[in-house]
């Protein structure tokens, strides 16, 4: 669950995060400097949001890994 939520909340930050960047070029950034922090803000949260997924879902993996080899004989 938390992979998941890291994966999709990176998504979602890095697609934003384009669009409030892109919407300072058009609407220009001194009339709204806050787009603009925003959208670097959300940029930037990116890399670790995907990074901490990745983690999350190799812990899951080695997780699986050490139950399968309690079971098996």
């Amino acid at each position: 669950m938390g992979a998941d939520l890291c994966f999709f909340g990176g998504i979602l930050s890095a697609l934003l995060g384009s669009v409030l960047t892109a919407s300072t070029w058009i609407v220009g950034a001194d009339l709204h400097p806050l787009l603009r922090g925003l959208g670097t803000a959300l940029l930037v949260l990116t890399i670790p949001l995907l990074i901490l997924a990745g983690y999350c879902l190799d812990w899951m993996e080695r997780k699986v890994k050490t139950h399968s080899k309690r079971k098996s004989p």
